[in-house]
């Protein structure tokens, strides 16, 4: 009798350990031999996943370079596709980062974001590549979503290989370098050197567990800077979520699918705010599934639902002002801030790249005067005005201070 009590305790938990495991179908081989192809209605396995990230870059040699963000003390990496057309000679383009997964358990993004880089090589939508860098990370937090080992995601969690949230470990600029008590973990440290290294632009962070588009700020009460060009990006990206769906219930969380963060719930140590505050790069969050263990089966059909709405938010990078800044005589490039007098703050202002001299400000319609300075040379100002959609391309040169004088040299970042 006691073995029929216990058959009848254990049979729900091994009826949902089949149940999660079968709506998060694996995929541990490439569909009908189909080298490079992303599985169509399941998760790959974690080997499959980094053969698949290998395969696309040697496809695609001449529009894809994977790189190697870092190693995690399990072993397993932190892999990125850098894709964008002439690989070889693309320079100066606005850099876009795509990336997913930090909660181990939020699974949608990490099939998504694949999906996507295998759509950009193959088919270059929207001549995106022409123009962009888009940078694809997958699987920024590989050992909490194969918590259960390479084969599996039903026992995927939020936090990392210790337990920690990885979306509470950055510095805050609101509260200090530790917000959460943590050392930084291999996570962090991997993804605040990736910052450091290159000069991100625009960039998305995929979540799962609600159908919305989140921005900055997630620390501060006051709106950012640019609150106004983050409203319509964001509203243009739930409208075309809810269009592409064809559904009344897609994509309208909290105000019909946009929300501010903080107005959500403000929390501290976001790498939203990271990115926005310390590296004056433009990274919103997308909520993109209210499930968060999303069901395998269902990816085409979100794929249909989200992808026009992803790539016109990478699109947006083309827009606003851009150009570069150079020195007059030599025409070196100039890491020069762009500053809005009376616009900034918050660290809202931008630098030109120090290695290529070009920048790239995403600003909502209207008139502005920028003052472009650097250390060593004479102020530039110029008045322009841009409308919405609108690219504005401008070439600034800066006059030294003392002639014939070498500035000293200073960090891209």
């Amino acid at each position: 009798m006691r073995w029929y009590f216990l058959l009848y305790l254990l049979f729900p938990l091994v009826l949902t350990a089949q149940t999660s495991a079968s709506r998060l179908a694996m995929a541990d081989a490439y569909e009908a031999g189909k080298v490079g192809s992303v599985p169509r209605a399941a998760y790959p396995t974690y080997d499959l996943y980094v053969r698949i990230m290998n395969d696309l870059a040697a496809q695609y040699p001449g529009s894809c370079r994977l790189e190697n963000w870092g190693t995690l003390p399990s072993g397993r990496e932190i892999l990125t596709l850098r894709i964008t057309k002439n690989i070889a000679t693309a320079v100066g383009r606005p850099q876009v980062l795509c990336t997913a997964s930090m909660h181990g358990d939020e699974t949608a993004g990490y099939w998504m974001l694949l999906r996507l880089a295998e759509e950009l090589l193959r088919n270059n939508p929207g001549r995106l590549t022409n123009d962009l860098e888009i940078y694809i990370n997958p699987l920024a937090n590989p050992d909490g979503a194969f918590a259960g080992g390479n084969n599996t995601l039903s026992r995927s969690r939020r936090g990392n290989a210790h337990g920690v949230d990885l979306n509470r470990n950055y510095p805050d600029p609101d509260d200090g370098a530790h917000p959460d008590r943590q050392e930084y973990q291999p996570e962090t440290t991997i993804f605040m050197r990736a910052a450091r290294e290159h000069s991100f632009d625009l960039a998305v962070n995929i979540h799962a567990g609600a159908e919305v588009f989140n921005y900055p700020w997630d620390t501060y009460r006051d709106r950012h800077a640019d609150t106004e060009w983050w409203r319509r990006v964001s509203r243009d990206f739930a409208e075309r979520a809810q269009a592409a769906s064809g559904r009344d219930n897609y994509f309208q969380d909290r105000h019909n699918g946009v929300t501010n963060g903080h107005d959500w719930y403000p929390i501290a140590g976001s790498r939203q705010d990271y990115m926005n505050y310390y590296h004056r790069c433009r990274e919103a969050t997308l909520e993109i599934s209210d499930a968060k263990r999303f069901p395998s089966r269902d990816l085409p059909e979100l794929w249909t639902y989200a992808s026009p709405s992803l790539l016109g938010y990478i699109s947006e990078a083309r827009y606003g002002f851009h150009g570069t800044v150079t020195d007059r005589y030599t025409g070196e490039p100039i890491r020069a801030k762009l500053h809005i007098p009376g616009h900034d703050q918050r660290n809202s202002a931008i630098f030109a790249d120090g290695n290529n001299g070009d920048f790239h400000r995403y600003l909502s319609a209207g008139t502005y005067q920028i003052e472009f300075s650097a250390n060593g040379y004479r102020s530039e100002w110029r008045t322009l005005y841009l409308d919405d959609g609108e690219q504005v391309n401008m070439d600034i040169e800066l006059e030294r201070l003392r002639p014939g004088s070498r500035p000293a040299k200073r960090d891209k970042r």
